[in-house]
C-alpha cells in the first residue's frame, strides 16, 4: 500500500487520518482483525444482482476479519461508500474505494496506523511534518520531497 496523499488532524473527537489511493480492503487491513465492526453505511454499484447494494444487501460484517474476507472474496464490487464504527477505537470510512479516513480515539493507535502506511525510509520525516501541520494534505516523492496542500482540491489542481 502506498497512499499518494496523507492528512493528520487533531479534532475534539480524536485523531483524524486520511489516505488517498488506499482501498477499503487496504484500510481495513490496518485495523485489528478481531475488532468489532458496526456497519453504518455501505454502497456498491456492482455487488451480485443489485444495481445499488447497501448494508442491507450484504452479509453481516460485525468483525473486521469478516469485512476483509467478504471484500477479498467478492473482488471489485464498485464500493462507493463504506462507513463503520469500531467500538473502543473510533471509526473508519472510505469513498470511491480509494480514499480512506480514520477517526481514532487514541493518539497511540493513530500513530501506529500512520507508521504502518508511510514509506519506511521517510517515516520519521513524514510523521514530523504531518504532526507539525495538522489539517494540511501532504505528499512525499520517491526522493523524500514533501509537498503541502491546503485542500484536496488544491492537490488535484496542481497534480492533474
Amino acid at each position: 500500500m502506498s497512499p499518494s496523499v496523507y492528512l493528520y488532524n487533531e479534532t475534539d473527537n480524536g485523531f483524524e487520518l486520511y489516505f488517498d489511493e488506499c482501498s477499503t480492503l487496504e484500510g481495513l487491513s490496518l485495523l485489528d482483525e478481531n475488532a468489532e465492526l458496526c456497519m453504518i453505511q455501505f454502497g456498491a454499484t456492482s455487488y451480485q444482482k443489485y444495481g445499488w447494494a447497501t448494508e442491507c444487501d450484504i452479509p453481516p460484517l460485525n468483525i473486521v476479519r469478516k469485512a476483509i474476507d467478504f471484500l477479498g472474496s467478492e473482488g471489485d464490487i464498485g464500493i462507493i461508500e463504506f462507513k463503520a464504527s469500531i467500538p473502543g477505537f473510533g471509526s473508519f470510512s472510505t469513498y470511491d474505494d480509494r480514499k480512506c479516513q480514520f477517526l481514532i480515539k487514541s493518539k497511540h493507535d493513530c500513530m501506529s496506523i500512520l507508521g504502518s502506511v508511510l514509506p519506511l525510509q521517510y517515516k520519521d520525516k513524514l510523521i514530523y511534518s504531518l504532526t507539525r501541520n495538522p489539517g494540511v494534505y501532504l505528499t512525499c516523492s520517491v526522493t523524500g520531497r514533501i509537498s503541502k496542500y491546503s485542500s484536496l482540491d488544491e492537490y488535484i489542481a496542481k497534480n492533474a
